[in-house]
């Protein structure tokens, strides 16, 4: 489990330099475009997690509206935390997925939001990581609606789902969330 604690706590420091110099009109595009690169080493192409820039930094630099709201946005974004990592077994995946899986392992890495909300730490999204046919990489990801205390599939496209994780192996824990639904999710296992 270190290895897939490594992989996510790595992605999850990328992920965060990422967001905040989507905002950053001090870095260039070609630069911002290079840390987007790397961040997509670690998911596998089939998953669509597109962090590139909405607007180029030369078309916003005379827009005080877009200036405003870079400068609110970038003061708004933290670091995921990682909750715990489910280590599971001969999952059910879509079509597609099964074609690029390779071995019987599934690890859910269970990480909070990106930006700072109102709201008490919960659970945001479930990254799913498994050795493919281009290495370890992130292959899934679920969200979470912490206001019914349920996961859902972000999409209907079932071929790129994980449809079933597969049986429990193992669970590491490192940190509670606080808000009451997810800490009662957590608390399951």
């Amino acid at each position: 489990m270190e290895k897939i604690y490594n992989f996510i706590t790595e992605f999850v420091r990328n992920d965060y330099e990422i967001h905040r110099t989507k905002y950053d009109i001090g870095l260039s595009d070609e630069n911002h475009h290079k840390l987007s690169t790397k961040l997509n080493s670690y998911i596998h192409p089939y998953l669509n997690y597109n962090q590139n820039r909405v607007r180029k930094v030369a078309s916003v630099l005379n827009d005080q509206v877009y200036l405003n709201r870079f400068s609110r946005k970038i003061k708004k974004i933290i670091p995921r935390t990682l909750f715990q990592i489910k280590h599971y077994q001969h999952p059910e995946l879509g079509s597609s997925l099964e074609s690029i899986v390779k071995g019987c392992d599934l690890w859910a890495c269970y990480l909070s939001y990106d930006q700072q909300g109102g709201r008490d730490l919960y659970f945001s999204s479930i990254f799913f990581v498994a050795n493919t046919n281009v290495g370890l990489k992130i292959i899934y990801k679920m969200s979470f609606d912490s206001d019914n205390g349920e996961w859902y599939h972000p999409h209907n496209g079932e071929v790129l789902q994980v449809l079933n994780p597969g049986r429990l192996i193992s669970v590491e824990k490192y940190q509670a969330p606080e808000e009451e639904t997810s800490l009662m999710n957590y608390n399951t296992e």
